[in-house]
């Protein structure tokens, strides 16, 4: 979670800077400071992947070299990971409650 607004005190002190990232201790801080709720800023939707753009771009990054070529296998090793690496849909880690 991220704070959407500077985050200030009773007296007008600020606890937290706008765009913070809030971790569990932080939390049980503001809750020892009476605060009950916290500004959280909206996550952007992830922009869509253009995976012909990126295999146009790879293939120009290895516009010299044959796929085809059994001598050449540490390019062809190179190639094909990064090729998953960035083919490859991001999943995202279960965060547990």
């Amino acid at each position: 979670m991220v704070l959407a607004e500077d985050l200030l005190d009773r007296q007008g002190q600020m606890l937290l800077p706008k765009g913070a990232v809030l971790a569990a201790g932080m939390l049980a801080s503001l809750a020892r400071h009476g605060i009950a709720m916290l500004p959280i800023a909206v996550a952007e939707p992830a922009e869509a992947r253009d995976d012909a753009a990126i295999q146009a771009r790879l293939d120009h990054i290895f516009r010299k070299h044959d796929r085809e070529d059994n001598n050449d296998w540490a390019t062809t090793l190179l190639r094909r990971h990064i090729e998953g690496y960035r083919l490859t849909p991001e999943v995202a880690p279960e965060v547990a409650p």
